[in-house]
């Protein structure tokens, strides 16, 4: 009986699981030659020089250069831990740094109103630039925003 009981629940799992899942496609932003794996169906809102706007009907993604802001690395937590109290996000999980092949990166999740949201900001190995990112989406538990922002690259 118990293990009729573990296979019906690991089968309703799978299947829910599977229904939040959405598949990922690449996109660069072409101004600074920044790509990243994002939400598959994704419309562009903005794609200058200024930002790089992507948004699906969970998701809305931000990514903005830190032109002119001269951020440390050692700065980066304390600067954004800053702007998330600046915009008011509420329940923020401790900044978290991380390292992707070409990026240091640091991040925090909070809420964005009656949305979750995943700041991060990411400078180059070099220091020569930095890029903001925000990913909003509605449910707390979903690991797309983390496997979109741990995909960040630098175009060669």
């Amino acid at each position: 009986m118990k293990s009729k009981l573990f296979a019906a629940l690991a089968i309703s799992s799978f299947f829910i699981s599977g229904m939040n899942a959405q598949g990922l496609q690449s996109t660069t932003w072409q101004s600074y030659g920044i790509s990243f794996k994002a939400p598959q169906g994704f419309q562009t809102e903005e794609d200058s020089e200024e930002g790089y706007i992507i948004s699906t009907p969970t998701y809305y993604i931000t990514v903005q250069l830190l032109e002119g802001e001269g951020f440390k690395k050692s700065e980066l937590e304390k600067e954004l831990k800053l702007i998330a109290t600046d915009d008011e996000i509420g329940n923020q999980t401790p900044v978290r740094s991380f390292e992707l092949p070409q990026f240091y990166g640091v991040s925090l999740s909070g809420n964005c109103e009656q949305e979750q949201c995943l700041y991060s900001y990411l400078m180059t190995k070099d220091g020569a630039s930095g890029f903001y990112i925000s990913i909003v989406y509605s449910d707390k538990k979903d690991l797309l925003p983390e496997k979109m922002l741990k995909s960040f690259t630098l175009e060669e």
